[in-house]
């Protein structure tokens, strides 16, 4: 009888590392998506702040590819909250892509995994952020001039084009960024991390 358990035992053990070697994720490590989204709302609001300064009403290349190196720095900025350098890009549909940026050359190589994504819901007026296990967490915009600059006109536009609808966000159920708290597998950084 003992034989047959440690025989069943081993069988199990084998099934859940075969498991996860073959289906899992890409075993990169979650994020805390209270710091993305925290980070993420700093970045939106400086950049369309700088483009107000500047007079600049339309966002082109050179716009977006200044943002997203902004948006970049600012998620590995000290407090860390990922253990590699994180990689940012701006998708089509405007998801912002974040992934483990090993080589931190800010391309995503078929080496490094997605981290998380962020997406923008206007008619929820929101943030959502989701990480590869398929958590997600909201943060609401203050106010409704946050949708009214150029940078976030340029995201909606491009969402508009990939064919991603004002109400495509409306059944999604998030965590609200107030009631979010960061799994255990991720690590925290910054004053709000955690919360």
């Amino acid at each position: 009888m003992l034989q047959k358990l440690k025989t069943y035992g081993i069988i199990a053990i084998v099934g859940v590392v075969g498991y996860t070697v073959f289906f899992g994720d890409s075993g990169e490590q979650t994020a805390d998506l209270g710091q993305v989204l925290d980070r993420t709302e700093f970045v939106l609001t400086k950049y369309q702040g700088h483009l107000g300064e500047q007079g600049i009403t339309e966002v082109s290349n050179k716009e977006m590819g200044e943002f997203t190196e902004f948006y970049t720095s600012v998620l590995n900025s000290e407090p860390r909250f990922y253990d590699m350098t994180l990689g940012l890009q701006v998708q089509q549909d405007a998801t912002f892509l974040g992934f483990a940026d090993a080589n931190a050359n800010g391309v995503q190589d078929s080496s490094e995994g997605k981290v998380f994504t962020v997406e923008i819901d206007e008619e929820n007026r929101r943030l959502i952020a989701t990480d590869v296990a398929g958590n997600s967490s909201g943060l609401r915009f203050s106010g409704t001039g946050f949708l009214a600059g150029a940078l976030i006109g340029s995201l909606i536009g491009r969402q508009r084009a990939a064919g991603v609808t004002k109400s495509s966000f409306s059944n999604r159920s998030v965590t609200p960024r107030s009631n979010y708290r960061a799994p255990s597998s991720s690590r925290s950084g910054g004053p709000r991390a955690g919360k």
